[in-house]
């Protein structure tokens, strides 16, 4: 009987590595740019079969195509459907071609590892970020809710692809239950459009923290020190990306016991109140803060709308900056420095809208465009001069 399950067992093992082998590696996602800094950029991008994952550095010149494989504790990374390379090591504000290059594992045993095919993906190029440069252009992008009709329609025009970078600023999923939501509708439209070249920041709004994948969704993305909220440069603009949490309180019915939102506020307010007193953050030329909800009371109906205001408002207009760009509430509204309580403009951009920006030398100009391109509103801020 023991024999016969052996027997069993190998011929199970051997029909399913043959079933393996009878399908080639692809790439089935991506690749997609994240966290390009002035030394450094991540490369994600998914196959269909357990691999290695690499990346070539290609056309330097006389140097040759460099591999590059992370390593975690002592281990080359290997194994999974799921791929990130992290390049570091780079140049501010220069161009570099790379291509993918997974290699399949067929079986990953103690000690017996036999591996499959190479392949490697066409070339693709980017730039990495450089500060010294005066002028900085970005798009904005909010509150799709998986519609990828939608995304298209804001990314087919080409305009992404020319961008420094590209905000999508939360709310992208409705729920994360299923990575195809993810990966099928805002990834392969990226990808599609720009995200092999152009990186996009990912902000996570209140819809993005519901699902079973919630949890995971920094596995699909690449954030500084590995936060929802962070600060970064890109030529003239100092960007504060922060992080709105949940809208409800965090007894609702609908959290079940399972959420933390305002303990983790208060932490990343701490954070706030060292950031805006760093160095990067008072000599920047422009200082652009970017969060899902607004950090304005609205109507006074949002409990998390009314913790941001209280809390995190009179931190951000002691401090100062130029423009606040937010989403969540579906509709499109300027306010200006008066009205918003925050001592700068207060832009919340709809869900049918995308935001084209570009800083430089005169000032930061803001368009505000429908899916079908038409202008919603135009604005200018001038450049404001820094007193430290």
């Amino acid at each position: 009987m023991r024999k016969l399950l052996v027997l069993t067992l190998f011929l199970l093992s051997a029909v399913t590595l043959k079933a393996q082998s009878t399908e080639s590696l692809r790439i089935t996602h991506g690749p997609w740019l994240q966290n390009v800094t002035k030394d450094g950029a991540t490369v994600f991008f998914t196959t269909n079969l357990p691999a290695v994952p690499g990346v070539l550095l290609t056309g330097r010149g006389a140097l040759p195509d460099t591999l590059i494989r992370n390593s975690t504790d002592g281990m080359i990374d290997a194994g999974g459907t799921l791929h990130k390379v992290r390049i570091s090591g780079l140049e501010p504000g220069k161009s570099y071609s790379y291509k993918v290059n997974p290699v399949e594992i067929l079986k990953l045993k103690p000690y017996q590892i036999y591996f499959g095919d190479t392949i490697t993906s066409k070339e693709y190029k980017f730039t990495t970020q450089n500060n010294i440069i005066k002028t900085t252009r970005f798009l904005v992008v909010n509150d799709i809710h998986t519609n990828g009709k939608r995304l298209s329609q804001h990314l087919n025009s080409g305009i992404a692809a020319s961008q420094d970078l590209v905000f999508y600023n939360g709310d992208m999923l409705d729920v994360f239950e299923d990575e195809d939501q993810l990966l099928n509708v805002i990834i392969d439209t990226s990808v599609r459009c720009f995200a092999a070249t152009v990186p996009f920041v990912y902000i996570r709004g209140n819809h993005e923290t519901r699902g079973i994948l919630s949890r995971k969704l920094k596995g699909y993305l690449d954030y500084p020190q590995d936060r929802y909220y962070y600060s970064f440069d890109q030529g003239p603009v100092h960007f504060i990306v922060l992080d709105c949490g949940e809208d409800k309180p965090d007894n609702n019915r609908y959290y079940y016991g399972l959420a933390d939102y305002d303990r983790y506020r208060f932490t990343e307010l701490e954070w706030l109140k060292e950031e805006v007193r760093s160095e990067a953050f008072r000599n920047a030329t422009y200082r652009i803060y970017l969060i899902h909800m607004p950090v304005h009371a609205g109507d006074g109906s949002s409990h998390s709308l009314l913790f941001l205001s209280d809390n995190f408002g009179p931190v951000i207009k002691e401090a100062g900056g130029d423009l606040m760009i937010a989403a969540h509430t579906h509709r499109h509204l300027w306010l200006p420095e008066k009205l918003s309580g925050l001592g700068m403009p207060l832009l919340i951009n709809g869900n049918l809208n995308r935001i084209e920006a570009e800083a430089g030398e005169q000032g930061l100009k803001i368009k505000v465009l429908s899916e079908t391109n038409e202008v919603v509103t135009e604005k200018e801020i001038i450049k404001k001069g820094r007193t430290g």
